[in-house]
């Protein structure tokens, strides 16, 4: 029999396990690991036999792997898993993991094959085990994470209004519900300026916005209009993102949110729902504005022009409301096509219709008043026949107030009626 030095200071130093045995499990060496680990002392098993202590480690699979060392006088592996057991070693290390023994790996070598004994290393491979289940952990999670993303992306494919630009506003990438949104075959989309969705004669889109956004590479949002491909109208938030805040800037993208309802129902409380045009709300807050522009004064004013329409009652008593309906919506129509782009008309209520013209001067806001009452009375309305207006004029001074400013043009209204009506009657302080 061969003696193995005892103790074996090599083997004692290793970090790792190392037994020694022959083909029938006898024990002749157990280093000082295995003694820590397993809290066998190596003189209460050497010489004894490992099923005494280890009856659990399959001895088949074992004793094969014994003859295949031997024989090929070379190491082999013990695939130390639940099929295949090996000796239990509680883990002592402080850990989180749930693992309670130590994940081995075990080598088999030669060591005096002329006796039949081997070698048998045990490694401690706990913490690359751990490592790999994180790994495989985190892989789920990467996974989990990868679907929710494309089922996110697949949800912002179907419900967002998304375009990818580049710098010279060329539409990149759009959404599905982009395209089917605007109505356009996506080919017909991708590659042109995103003024070609939006229509390229509307004014309320004005690229110049994202243009200069785009140039300083800053964030933008604001309030655009879009022709959608079979004609109609559409209102939307925009906001313009950099898709690179630093260096760099590969593009931007653009998110729409439709805002066209909100906007039906701004314009429904501002406007008179007969005649479309600024109802009297909305007509005193642009009037509070206007008044408190600071550049106003005796040589810079705008002027104030009070329509009323003539004897509108007895159209009313004649012919019906339906009738003074459309005579309504006829000097309506009349005014808004007299008067300049930049001016501001409403019904101020009933009959009465109210201008606003900046920048203009009392002969200038009599000329257009009385342009407007040859344009009323060239009107012959169906079953009226004919109809005409009485004009109240003022223009803005120094220290006017809203009151103050509709106060003389009223009473200059006041003077076109008793004065005979179909006039133009002005007054100033």
């Amino acid at each position: 029999m061969v003696t193995i030095p005892y103790p074996n200071i090599l083997l004692d130093a290793l970090e790792i396990g190392v037994m020694i045995v022959d083909e029938n499990f006898d024990v002749r060496y157990w280093n000082q690991w295995l003694e820590i680990n397993t809290t066998i002392a190596a003189s209460d098993i050497i010489g004894k036999n490992l099923r005494s202590f280890y009856p659990q480690i399959d001895y088949h699979v074992f004793a094969r792997k014994i003859r295949t060392t031997l024989r090929l006088n070379s190491p082999t592996f013990y695939d130390a898993s639940l099929q295949n057991r090996f000796i239990e070693i509680p883990r002592t290390k402080i850990t989180t993991s749930l693992l309670r023994n130590m994940q081995l790996q075990v080598t088999i070598s030669p060591y005096v094959p002329e006796e039949s004994l081997v070698m048998v290393s045990i490694y401690d491979i706990s913490d690359l085990h751990e490592l790999k289940l994180t790994q495989q952990s985190q892989m789920h999670k990467i996974a989990e994470l990868n679907a929710e993303l494309h089922r996110d992306k697949m949800i912002i494919d179907a419900n967002l209004l998304i375009a990818k630009i580049d710098t010279e506003c060329r539409i990149l990438e759009v959404t599905r519900a982009f395209v089917e949104f605007f109505g356009y075959p996506e080919a017909d989309v991708v590659g042109h300026r995103l003024g070609f969705v939006f229509g390229e004669e509307e004014l309320d889109f004005d690229p110049v916005h994202i243009r200069e956004a785009i140039k300083r590479r800053q964030r933008w949002s604001g309030e655009v209009k879009a022709i959608l491909s079979g004609g109609e109208r559409v209102w939307f938030d925009a906001v313009v993102t950099p898709l690179s805040e630093e260096g760099e800037c590969p593009g931007y993208t653009v998110i729409f949110h439709d805002i066209s309802d909100k906007k039906r129902i701004e314009l429904l409380s501002i406007t008179d729902p007969l005649t479309k045009l600024f109802n009297r709300h909305k007509f005193n807050e642009v009037f509070e504005k206007m008044i408190l522009r600071r550049h106003w004064d005796n040589a810079r004013t705008f002027g104030l022009i009070i329509a009323d329409i003539d004897h509108f009652k007895r159209v009313n008593d004649t012919y019906g409301h339906q009738s003074g309906d459309r005579v309504l919506m006829s000097v309506a129509q009349t005014i808004s096509e007299t008067i300049r782009t930049g001016d501001v008309l409403a019904r101020w209520g009933g009959e009465e219709f109210v201008c606003l013209l900046p920048d203009v001067d009392l002969a200038k806001t009599q000329y257009v008043a009385e342009k407007i009452r040859k344009a009323v009375e060239e009107l012959h309305p169906e079953e009226v026949g004919s109809v005409t207006a009485s004009f109240g004029v003022s223009v803005y001074v120094p220290g006017d107030t809203q009151e103050s400013l509709v106060s003389r043009a009223d009473s200059a209204l006041y003077r076109a009626k008793t004065n005979g009506r179909n006039r133009v009657e002005s007054h100033q302080p």
